[in-house]
């Protein structure tokens, strides 16, 4: 099998992955670029070109293969300005020179650019293109791409997948493990609010705020059954994907530690994994606190982690067998499966989710009544 798995440029994490019997191909990116990616910069472990370089030649060397992510899904219109489209090319040329085997790429012209340009590097058109449609992956594949990472929206669609690789003759991809909301009213927003945080010529050096992400938790803890209508893969479930031709399954997870991406790789690896399916899942905790409006100060005045999650693994074997006739986009509102399934393998501290949920509230309705911003008069 093809597993496309997270670094966080830890040397110690190559060897690991080199033993574990499936072709691995690690991808990773640079903290901030001209181009950007689908996560914000203080969130990428630090890096700079040169040691990034020599930790490309050491995956050689150990039998892996490098993605690099370019997967942000906007430039601002930069990409039209002389200065700034010199950069971006410069960049190609760098990646193109230490050798990088892809580049992952969510706006269509850079990958024409990319084809054009530097022939070297193979293509691969990012989930963030959301590509969710056999004439949407035509199009793709008409400009030349090499591989598809799928909207993880359409990962339990299994007549949309089979249409699609019936479809296509470029390699097909999917996200396993994102605890990303089904069908997430933020995901455009939040994915372009990340690209421009990312980006070395962003207007506003990289400010950004975890609001997506606040949302998205208040939405998970106010309602378990999201847990489960994630769009995320069990390893267990994997052969069903193999069996339909799915050629690689990417694991979400570039900003956790070393110990936690080599135990989702190693149990995706081997199509099982024992306990929390949680553990294994790929979320960013939103970095917010009760912001201390009396004294003005717009730091995080008591910062809290997300309260801990427990989903039992081994009790959703066969619960993916009920989405092979369900369709999830037209009859989703009159369905309880996902909540039946909560409440039998979701378990949650009901205290602790309480708390953190109201500090999120709280948080949230500092933004929404631009609190955050001493300058602005607040609204009676």
């Amino acid at each position: 099998m093809h597993l496309l798995v997270p670094t966080n440029w830890d040397r110690d994490l190559l060897k690991p992955l080199s033993g574990i019997e499936a072709e691995i191909q690690i991808f990773g990116v640079l903290p901030t670029s001209t181009i950007g990616s689908g996560m914000m910069g203080p969130d990428v472990p630090r890096m700079t070109p040169q040691h990034a370089g020599e930790y490309i030649r050491q995956a050689h060397e150990a039998g892996l293969t490098f993605n690099y992510l370019l997967n942000s899904p906007c430039l601002g219109n930069k990409e039209w300005q002389e200065d700034t489209h010199k950069e971006l090319i410069a960049h190609l040329a760098w990646l193109s020179e230490v050798q990088v085997d892809f580049v992952t790429i969510a706006i269509p012209y850079l990958m024409e650019v990319a084809k054009s340009q530097f022939p070297r590097l193979k293509v691969e058109v990012s989930t963030i293109a959301h590509v969710n449609s056999v004439a949407r992956a035509k199009m793709f594949e008409d400009m030349g791409v090499d591989s598809i990472i799928l909207d993880a929206n359409i990962n339990r669609d299994f007549k949309l997948l089979e249409a699609i690789r019936d479809a296509v003759d470029c390699k097909l991809g999917v996200l396993t493990n994102s605890l990303c909301l089904y069908q997430c009213p933020y995901e455009y927003y939040h994915n372009n609010t990340m690209g421009h945080a990312s980006q070395t010529h962003s207007q506003t050096n990289g400010c950004y705020m975890d609001y997506c992400l606040m949302r998205c938790a208040v939405a998970r803890l106010s309602n378990p059954s999201q847990f489960i209508k994630a769009r995320w893969i069990r390893p267990e479930d994997l052969r069903l994907y193999e069996d339909i031709g799915i050629d690689f399954f990417k694991i979400g997870g570039r900003a956790m530690p070393t110990e936690w991406i080599l135990r989702a790789t190693d149990a995706y690896a081997a199509h099982r994994y024992q306990g929390n399916l949680y553990d294994i899942l790929s979320i960013l905790d939103p970095k917010i606190g009760a912001v201390d409006i009396a004294s003005g100060n717009r730091q995080a005045a008591q910062v809290t982690s997300s309260p801990p999650v427990h989903i039992d693994n081994q009790a959703l074997d066969g619960f993916i067998d009920f989405f092979k006739q369900q369709d999830c986009v037209s009859s989703g509102g009159h369905c309880s499966y996902c909540q039946k399934i909560a409440n039998e393998v979701v378990r949650l501290d009901v205290g602790e989710t309480k708390k953190y949920a109201d500090l999120l509230n709280r948080s949230l309705a500092q933004l929404s009544g631009s609190k955050l911003f001493s300058s602005i008069p607040a609204s009676k």
